[in-house]
């Protein structure tokens, strides 16, 4: 008898409709556009969808719980530090209190190595050892204080809008991103005062780019890439040519994939296994996010998702994704060696015949989705 056939053993696998629900809060959050945004609520979807990938748990991640951490938190340095400042105090004193209290009081800080572990212009086999993707998570960041610029930015910009909403300040603040290498520092945005950012329903208009969202999840699919990582300076390689190589070749290296095997393994029984060796659907989740918060402007966002599709067997979403690419200008100029794979690619799935046309990733492709059902017959592997 197969022990995971036992009806008493089975459970009802909740991962894609809460997914599915994760995927539509943060979309819907992309949907409002820069100044609608709110960062800190898209990043914590963003980490829902990816625990429901992997726990396989029936409960959600609870992100409003840790949307009120950072409550607390702008209380605490209101309370602590705000209310006792001198009469007639400059923003930029109380700037420098709520930076002194999150990043030397509350000692969140960055990792070791900054931004990215992985150096510039090498080839590593396995990204996920040297880029840990708990940096990139705002819960991860809040339980244990660390984690890469990005995710720091974000924190800071939603303190200073609670603490705006709140009318402990009364100055609007941006979150300087021209480098994503250090510690974020917020700057007073000069002119702009609580009534001029304040919407009808009481909302804050984010001040903060979206630019670090980009980050975060570009950090994020980079650190479950299942397949060599070239770094470059501009970041145009990334995955592409070992992942596409490896779809038209094969693998060739019997290390890999054993490493490669055996994770899969505890993936599927809903283990948290080591990043090194990848993780195809929680890469795939963050290159379609990037395809839907940049559009059209990330055209290699949309190169990366039609291999990653290709691997995972989506044959209609590849085409579709892969067409959209080579249509671009970005395309037409890539190195001779780029535009050959591509070509290659195309080949490939002209050969599997007469694909349904499906949407390219967008916000409305996404909105337009009818919730999954949940299948009770199906039976999630047990975790021995």
């Amino acid at each position: 008898m197969i022990v995971e056939d036992d009806p008493r053993y089975r459970r009802v696998d909740m991962s894609e409709i809460n997914a599915w629900k994760a995927r539509r809060a943060f979309v819907t959050n992309v949907a409002c556009g820069d100044s609608g945004m709110n960062l800190a609520e898209a990043a914590l979807q963003v980490a829902a969808e990816d625990d429901a990938l992997v726990s396989h748990s029936s409960v959600q991640l609870p992100v409003q719980s840790f949307l009120n951490r950072i409550s607390r938190l702008a209380n605490d340095v209101n309370t602590l530090h705000l209310r006792s400042l001198p009469p007639g105090s400059s923003p930029q004193e109380a700037l420098q209190a709520i930076h002194r209290f999150l990043f030397e009081e509350q000692r969140f800080g960055l990792p070791a190595f900054g931004r990215s572990n992985i150096p510039s212009g090498q080839i590593m086999d396995n990204p996920g050892v040297y880029e840990n993707a708990k940096y990139a998570y705002l819960h991860e960041l809040l339980v244990t204080r660390k984690g890469v610029p990005a995710v720091l930015a974000i924190l800071l910009e939603e303190v200073c809008q609670r603490l705006l909403s709140q009318g402990a300040v009364d100055f609007a603040v941006r979150v300087d991103c021209t480098s994503l290498d250090r510690l974020p520092r917020a700057e007073v945005i000069p002119g702009l005062n609580r009534q001029m950012v304040t919407r009808a329903d009481g909302s804050m208009l984010n001040t903060c780019s979206s630019d670090v969202l980009v980050e975060m999840l570009r950090f994020l699919k980079r650190a479950y890439w299942p397949f060599p990582w070239q770094s470059t300076p501009d970041n145009a390689t990334g995955g592409f040519h070992s992942a596409a190589t490896i779809w038209l070749e094969g693998e060739d290296r019997a290390e890999l994939q054993a490493i490669a095997r055996t994770a899969k393994h505890r993936l599927e029984r809903g283990i948290w296994t080591s990043p090194g060796a990848g993780d195809l659907r929680r890469a795939l989740a963050a290159a379609e996010r990037l395809c839907i918060l940049l559009g059209d402007e990330g055209p290699l966002e949309r190169r990366d998702v039609a291999v990653l599709y290709l691997h995972a067997c989506n044959f209609p979403a590849a085409s579709a994704h892969l067409a959209a690419y080579t249509a671009t200008s970005i395309a037409a100029d890539a190195p001779r060696e780029e535009r050959e794979l591509l070509r290659r690619m195309r080949e490939s799935l002209d050969a599997v015949g007469d694909l349904p046309k499906v949407p390219i990733l967008s916000v409305q492709s996404v909105l337009s989705e009818e919730e999954p059902q949940i299948d009770t017959e199906r039976r999630i592997s047990l975790t021995w």
